[in-house]
Order: structure tokens, then sequence, then C-alpha cells
């Protein structure tokens, strides 16, 4: 990646940034016409029920459903000759799997992903029909982690593509924010969904380099339980070290990493690239906001994707002004051949729901 810029909020004691506002362009260059320009939609109906001007930045219209192709297309294609022969190895709770395995099949190499054994089946399926070997393991940072090492090292030294804590995955994923601000430049600030963190300081870098005045701000939302908020204001990437490697209870499934990596943390805190103020949302508000979403704006989204809409039905931000946000739907990798969550027994996705439209 090219050199590192220190931004105009780092300390003098900061470590270099790991990605820069030119890594994301050249990001973008080098993943154009591999991955999809993502449209952005509006919705009468949303900006009346919250209050704001909202801007839905559609990644569940990227390839494999989800986000991920950006980072996972941006790594695999700056694999030497020699490093992609011997194949790429990723762990994933499902569409970073899916994403290494589609980049790795259009530059014809092979993958093999490592996922938890509590995966939802459609993403394991969606993973192997890139024609990736599935490895499946414990649901912990550790196991996936170790898997996926001992797999790099049973092709004889593949390529690892971490899901978030790698520079060019961060960069690629920046490429949602330089397209959003190219299709909406006067917004006043994105929300963005956070599990390991390489989506929201990827965003956040490439705002940075676009509104270097700091009047876009990023805003993160994660799922109730996540602490990120606590990290950002203690200035600690553990806050709870007993249960950083246990996955989040959350019906949030593609969100279940409890701490942000440290690469991205050193853009979020370090660098201060990322609105210390956290959204949170619970799993009775994004039911309803995902039931909202399918229901009122007629798209198909996974939860994780329905948190930031979530957070405004909420009421998370203030309404002392009208603001200009854009949300980032992050994916659409649902299982359809199963019941929705508020159609499951003892949902409270209706009652959300109706709160929502009231």
């Amino acid at each position: 990646l090219s050199a590192r810029l220190a931004s105009p909020a780092t300390s003098a004691m900061a470590s270099p940034p790991p990605v820069t506002p030119d890594d994301v362009p050249a990001a973008a260059g080098r993943i154009d016409g591999h991955a999809v320009r993502t449209p952005v939609l509006t919705s009468p109906e949303l900006d009346a029920v919250v209050g704001h001007s909202v801007f839905l930045k559609c990644e569940m219209f990227q390839r494999t459903g989800a986000f991920k192709y950006r980072g996972a297309a941006n790594a695999v294609l700056q694999l030497s000759d020699e490093q992609a022969a011997r194949g790429v190895v990723c762990h994933s709770s499902g569409n970073h799997g899916a994403a290494v395995a589609a980049a790795a099949k259009a530059r014809g190499v092979p993958a093999v992903v490592v996922v938890p054994r509590t995966t939802a089946p459609v993403k394991v399926e969606n993973i192997k029909s890139f024609g990736a070997e599935v490895v499946l393991c414990e649901p912990t940072g550790t196991a996936r982690a170790a898997a996926a090492e001992a797999e790099a090292r049973r092709l004889g030294g593949a390529a690892i593509i971490h899901p978030y804590n790698q520079a060019e995955v961060i960069a690629g994923q920046g490429t949602i924010g330089l397209e959003l601000l190219e299709q909406v430049p006067d917004l006043d600030a994105i929300i963005v969904p956070v599990s390991g963190g390489g989506m929201l300081t990827g965003i956040a870098v490439a705002v940075r380099g676009q509104r270097p005045d700091g009047s876009c701000r990023v805003r993160a939302v994660e799922p109730a339980g996540k602490r990120l908020g606590d990290a950002l204001r203690e200035g600690r990437r553990v806050v709870d070290p007993e249960r950083a490697n246990i996955a989040l209870a959350t019906i949030c499934d593609a969100m279940p990493t409890r701490c942000i990596g440290a690469l991205p943390w050193q853009l979020a805190h370090e660098q201060k690239l990322v609105d210390p103020l956290v959204l949170s949302v619970n799993d009775e508000q994004v039911i309803g906001a995902m039931r909202y979403i399918f229901e009122t704006l007629k798209l198909v989204v996974e939860p994780a994707a329905a948190t930031g809409v979530a957070a405004l039905l909420a009421g998370q931000l203030p309404k002392e002004r009208k603001l200009r946000v854009g949300v980032v739907l992050c994916g659409g990798n649902v299982d359809l051949r199963r019941p929705l969550p508020w159609q499951k027994a003892g949902c409270d996705g209706e009652l959300a729901a109706k709160r929502a439209k009231a």
C-alpha cells in the first residue's frame, strides 16, 4: 500500500495509519470491473418517520450479496502470481468467506474457508457455490484463527485473507464510502454497522480523504453488548478480556465479534476517524427494522444490514436539525426457506415494526 500519511487528528505519539485516504481510490481502481457500484436509494416514508433525509447504500446488491467482496477482491488481486498459485484461506462468519471464494474463483486459484459450525446454512451454501472448500470450527475467534492457519500450512503456505484486520481488506471496504460521497456529496453523517471494524474504518478513511474538515461524521452501529462505545471512551480495545473470545449473542449473525481488530482500532481510536458516540441496538429493534425494510422499502436485508435503520427508528440521532444521513445496508444473505425473524413464535418484530410506523 502507499506511503502512510498522518491525518490532521493524529497525535505525535500515534503509529502511522495502516490505511490512508490515497489507498482507497487505488483500491477502487483495482476492483473496478470486479465489484459492483451499488445504488443509493431513498424513501420519503422512512424520512418522515425518522426526521432525517436518509440515503441507503445498498450493498446487498454487491457480488456475493454483501459488501465483503470489495475487500476480498482488493486483497486477492494484490497477490503475486506465486502467492496466488498456493491458494487463499480465510475464516469467516459467512459473508467474507463467500467473497474470498468468489475472488479466488475469478483469479483461478483454490480457496479454503473456515466457518464456525453455527454459521447459517444459506451462507455455507453461498461459499460452496463459488467452488471453495469449507472447514467447520468452534464459534470462537481463537478457533477460527487457528483453523485458518492450519489450512494455510496444509496448502503449502497459502495467503490468509483476514476478514477485517488487513490493510488491503480495509481499503477495499473503504470504496463504499468513496462511492457514497460521489453519489451524495453533502452528507452530514454515515452510519456503518460494525463487527471487526474493517468496513467502518475503511469508510472513515475514505471520508477523511474526501471531507478532511470533519463535516461528515462516521458513526458506528453495533449489536447491544459489543461495547465499542465503552472501548473508545476508555481507550481500551478490549474492555472485557474474559469474554473477548466468545461470540456475541445477537440475531445479527454477521456481527459476532466483540472487539474490533488491532488495525481498525488504530484508525478508529488513534487516528480518531470514527465518532466516539456509538449507536447500539437490541434484537427487538433489529427485527422491527428488518421487517420495516422488507415491508415498506421492499428490500431484502439480513439482520446486520438492518442495524443502521434500527438506530434511526429508535430515535438515536437527535432531531434538533434535519440531517442528511447515509446508511450502509451491508448485506442480504437471508435464508428465505426458513421463517423470517418476525415470523417465529414469541418474536416481537410485529410490535417493533408497528412502533417504527407510528
